[in-house]
């Protein structure tokens, strides 16, 4: 008996380890994105490419970073408007171009404040493409 708890204990460990090791929760996960779970997949893609090019001022990788994210609307109808998904994410990705930190980093904020709340809702957990 105490083998097999043992044994159940050594597996769970290997299980919590391998799992421990992904970043970002896949389509299917029932959560993520919160304190001790995985990222969703849009945070995990923002985490490795918006976010690393902000801490080391890379404006060229943000620039870059800022265009792909306006392929990732999930909406189309989100493009429309002043506060329009692409159109943040191109102002943001010009800023950067410009070597303006400060100034891309106020369209991230403009993007979450706009949408973060809708995505998180709606799109959580769609695929997000690295392409």
């Amino acid at each position: 008996m105490k083998r097999v708890m043992w044994a159940l204990i050594s597996i769970g460990s290997v299980v919590a380890l391998v799992n421990a090791g992904q970043p970002s929760a896949k389509a299917g996960d029932a959560a993520c994105g919160e304190k001790g779970q995985p990222s969703c997949p849009l945070q995990g893609w923002m985490e490795t490419n918006m976010d690393k090019a902000v801490e080391k001022s890379d404006a060229k990788a943000l620039a870059a970073a800022f265009e792909k994210a306006a392929s990732f609307v999930p909406d189309p109808k989100w493009n429309q408007g002043d506060s329009g998904w692409s159109k943040i994410a191109s102002a943001g990705a010009l800023a950067a171009a410009k070597g303006d930190i400060a100034g891309a980093k106020k369209e991230c904020k403009s993007c979450h404040k706009a949408w973060r709340d809708k995505y998180k809702g709606s799109f959580r957990m769609k695929p997000v493409s690295a392409k």
